[in-house]
């Protein structure tokens, strides 16, 4: 997967790192803040989910949230200083520690390229935060000793080249992926940044006691120097992934093995890692990694998980592109293109997520592609570029079979107050929400859309029973299920046969 570095290769989810160490020493700023309280979640768009001690934290591409009752409300930190852009690339949580790296889209030659802004980090659970800059290398800063060798390092100068994807806490130090600029480490809090020495795709294997004459890290023409995914055990065992396979390393990252399609019998499903997920059980640690395919034969979307430190792995879920991980003791969750997945048996068999749908509020979400999954207790919370979903898998209540919508919505302080989004809005990208509250109570709902010259167009809900803050979707059809053309539409709201409210659409392709 060779591109130059003048292209990102990296529009993943955005939609997300001496001569040993580059100095980042600019003063950082820490401001005691908690939050902003809210009744919602502060967007739709979530990519990020880490749940520690019972607290819930959401990255979204306005700020990072998070939720102490289960998602029912929220603190925002998007108005902390130390958060230099909004839109969160990476998470990670460690007890009371919670380390993000942030960035934007620029423009550059007509495109949108995924920048890097730089982290915030918090170590006493959200309290007071403090901002660190991206790294970034001075155009000179070329060589790292490693060991008896003077490695040649490419000096990554721009932060679009710079983009942290993930972020990993160990016992000792701080980990990131940042595409380019690979695999970093620090172990001031962000103050210095150690450049990663990785095997090229040639070798298995390196260590500081090898002989490297002439090693050259340059992420253009070689995979595995790009880094996408980082995952510490304990205080030094560290899994590195890349576009190029997997590392593996039991010393704080001076000495790995690399793991790709080739390099062993029973291998990886492909060699693009973006994310990976440690999971512990009684029988020791399973390591699993999301697969995509990289340049090469043998690629294809899979899952794939070792439980020998990389001798052999198995693969599953072929075909099915993956994101994120989470586990629950020997239950293993998905997060995928194709809904969320459940495997209690260590990948023999697996269930999948159906259609979220809420059917107290009727709220549903309207893509099946979730980007980060979470677990407190027997709570599953799954993330969305529509909003988040939770349901309870247990003996009671069947993995998937009744889900919570968690969406962001501006509060309906009456029946009569209704309000529809996005707007205007165009079929062909996404669907309208109209949103309205039947109060304290549950009530029935009819939903009616009209044209300019007042002909219904559709009747989107009828005698629908809903219970509070509520959404129901319009997919800009008509009753024939034609796209309807653009122009001004007007839509009515009847709560439990009362006085219709009205709103107003404007349709725009």
């Amino acid at each position: 997967m060779s591109r130059p570095l003048s292209l990102s290769v990296v529009v993943l989810l955005a939609a997300c790192i001496s001569h040993a160490a580059m100095g980042q020493n600019s003063a950082a700023k820490s401001l005691l803040l908690t939050g902003a309280s809210a009744s919602t979640i502060p967007t739709n768009a979530v990519s990020h989910l880490s749940a520690v001690r019972g607290i819930l934290w959401a990255g979204t591409s306005r700020s990072l949230a998070r939720s102490s009752d289960g998602g029912r409300t929220w603190q925002d930190f998007g108005s902390v200083p130390a958060f230099a852009r909004p839109s969160i690339y990476a998470l990670d949580v460690k007890g009371d520690t919670i380390w993000v790296s942030t960035g934007y889209e620029k423009e550059v030659d007509n495109s949108s390229v995924p920048t890097g802004s730089g982290y915030a980090f918090s170590t006493d659970g959200g309290q007071t935060w403090t901002g660190r800059p991206q790294p970034q290398d001075a155009k000179d800063d070329s060589v790292v000793i490693y060991g008896i060798n003077r490695v040649h390092f490419l000096p990554i100068v721009v932060p679009e080249q710079s983009v942290t994807y993930d972020v990993a806490l160990s016992e000792t130090a701080v980990w990131v992926a940042s595409w380019a600029s690979g695999i970093r480490k620090s172990t001031d809090l962000g103050q210095t940044w150690q450049r990663i020495v990785l095997p090229n795709a040639t070798r298995a294997s390196i260590a500081p006691t090898d002989s490297l004459p002439n090693y050259n890290v340059d992420p253009r023409p070689d995979d595995n120097f790009k880094g996408f995914s980082v995952a510490t055990i304990g205080r030094d065992t560290v899994w590195a992934g890349t576009a190029g396979g997997i590392n593996f390393s039991t010393d704080g990252g001076s000495s790995w093995r690399h793991f790709t399609t080739n390099n062993e019998v029973s291998h990886l499903a492909s060699d693009w890692v973006i994310a990976i997920g440690v999971q512990r059980l009684a029988s020791g640690t399973r390591v699993w990694t999301t697969n995509w395919p990289a340049t090469g034969p043998n690629q294809e979307y899979a899952v794939s998980y070792t439980d020998d430190a990389g001798a052999s792995w198995h693969s599953f879920l072929q075909g099915v592109k993956a994101y994120a991980f989470t586990f629950r003791d020997s239950i293993t969750y998905v997060a995928s293109d194709d809904g969320l997945y459940r495997t209690s048996d260590g990948g023999s068999t697996w269930l999948r997520s159906g259609t979220v749908a809420d059917p107290t509020s009727g709220n549903r979400l309207t893509t099946t592609t979730f980007f980060s999954v979470a677990t407190i207790a027997d709570t599953v919370f799954v993330a969305s570029g529509d909003g988040l979903a939770r349901t309870i898998d247990n003996a009671l209540h069947p993995f998937g079979s009744a889900w919570e919508v968690i969406r962001a919505y501006s509060p309906s302080v009456a029946r009569s107050t209704v309000y529809a989004y996005p707007n205007p809005f165009s079929p062909l990208q996404q669907p309208i929400r109209i949103h309205y509250t039947t109060g304290s109570e549950a009530a029935t709902v009819t939903i009616e859309l009209f044209d300019f010259g007042m002909n219904r167009v559709r009747t989107i809900v009828k005698d629908a029973t809903r219970n509070g803050e509520s959404d129901d979707i319009w997919d800009g059809r008509d009753e024939s299920g034609r796209i309807v053309p653009n122009g001004v539409f007007f839509y009515r709201v009847i709560i439990a046969g009362g006085d219709p409210a009205w709103g107003k659409i404007l349709v725009l392709q």
